[in-house]
């Protein structure tokens, strides 16, 4: 343990790590050792075991005087098994916002006076088309949830163009976009298993936000009420569809809204379990409400900085040395290389031609400062598919997709360099 406790003085002790956590109040030049509780967690850490429920709850009540050693766990863990540090260039397509949820912090939604209905095919393919020709591998495809229940006006909408469903539309505008060389990454919401299979054959990947497990945040003035898409046992269904259809699949937590530090947990676990039992988790975003003006959580309290190091710390002790553990970087401008040390190694998705259409407050960081804000930490920034190296293949991936990937990575599994440049 003394090596440990030199091991992190040695990181606190470097003067732009240290200068960058004590933006955020955190010093770590002082320790001394850890607690006995804590010891006794960095010891297992230490013998390449993953942490426990009750070892999560701890670290995620931790204090900030002993962080730096939550933070060195975290690192040693991520430094095993994932570098470099990566990301995706995207195109991001509200294909529509309509939402028969109500969730209070959302400003994703409208209604149909608000705004179009839906995005029309040909502007899909328009957008799919430029964002190819700009680099983009990824066509993010982000819906609102089964808008198609509650509003007749776009369900006759819909129908004109030959689909009774979004998850209908979904699937035509994935082929489309595929055949303009571009990888579609669909958030369609809770779906079914017949629109998960037929949304598989042309998409790299998929996701759904698990955000909290409790059902708890259903209930009346909480962040989930009057939301039937947000009951945790449908979302964890629709996962279990995906892992039975081997489906590289996208989840996480959304943290500050509402939920116990035990729920917190709890929804982690939760995503474990299923990770566990299908093996088609590629990656955790650990993602910060942001309050917005206008929706009912407009006063509520964000989470810490410190907040999002414990919960980005815990994810990857919980999950170990292969998971990707995602942060946002637009919602994390100045922290973003801090939580890559406390155990993140992917920055999601950024757009060099749309905006963040859930958060259109918090602007996309250019690529070249996300590169030199973690090469000044030792790190190295790659660019990646939608789909994660390891899930590349025919057990996750169609033929078609797998084909159409095999044509723009390197060796590695990352974007080759031809590809980045625009030979595709």
């Amino acid at each position: 343990m003394t090596s440990f406790v030199n091991e992190a003085q040695e990181l606190f002790g470097s003067e732009k790590v240290r200068s960058m956590f004590s933006l955020f109040g955190i010093e770590g030049s002082s320790l001394t050792v850890p607690s006995p509780r804590l010891e006794e967690i960095l010891l297992k850490v230490t013998s390449d075991e993953l942490i426990n429920r009750e070892d999560a709850i701890f670290l995620m009540d931790l204090d900030k005087d002993e962080i730096a050693f939550l933070v060195l766990a975290a690192s040693r863990v991520r430094e095993r098994g994932k570098k470099p540090i990566t990301f995706s260039k995207n195109v991001f397509v509200p294909l529509t916002r309509l939402c028969r949820d109500r969730c209070g912090y959302c400003t994703f939604k409208i209604e149909p006076e608000e705004g179009e209905l839906f995005i029309p095919p040909d502007e899909v393919i328009d957008m799919a088309r430029k964002g190819a020709r700009l680099g983009c591998t990824e066509l993010l495809f982000v819906t609102g949830d089964k808008p198609e229940l509650k509003y007749s006006v776009y369900r006759d909408a819909l129908g004109k163009i030959g689909y009774r469903t979004t998850a209908e539309y979904l699937v035509a505008m994935s082929e489309a976009g595929l055949r303009e060389n571009i990888f579609p990454h669909t958030n369609l919401g809770v779906a079914n298993y017949d629109e998960l299979s037929a949304l598989r054959e042309w998409n790299a990947s998929m996701g759904l936000m698990l955000e909290n497990i409790s059902p708890r945040l259903l209930q009346k003035g909480q962040a989930h009420y009057g939301s039937p898409d947000k009951v945790p046992k449908l979302r964890v269904k629709t996962m279990e569809d995906a892992g039975e259809l081997r489906i590289a699949w996208t989840s996480g937590i959304l943290i500050g809204i509402g939920e116990t530090l035990e729920e917190r947990v709890d929804s982690l676990f939760a995503i474990k379990r299923l990770s566990d039992d299908y093996g088609h988790i590629q990656e955790i975003i650990v993602q910060n409400f942001s309050p917005k003006p206008g929706i009912p959580m407009e006063r509520h309290s964000v989470p810490t900085f410190l907040d999002m190091v414990k919960t980005v710390g815990v994810a990857r002790l919980t999950f170990g040395e292969r998971m990707n553990i995602q942060v946002p970087p637009n919602l994390n401008p100045k922290a973003f290389p801090l939580l890559v040390l406390a155990g993140a190694n992917d920055l999601g998705g950024v757009s060099p031609i749309t905006i963040d259409y859930v958060n259109p407050e918090a602007p996309w960081p250019q690529v070249e400062v996300m590169e030199r804000a973690l090469s000044e930490i030792g790190l190295e920034l790659r660019e990646r598919l939608p789909v994660y190296p390891e899930f590349i293949g025919e057990e996750f991936l169609s033929r078609k997709v797998l084909d159409s990937v095999m044509n723009v990575i390197d060796n590695s599994g990352y974007i080759s360099q031809e590809a980045q440049n625009g030979d595709r």
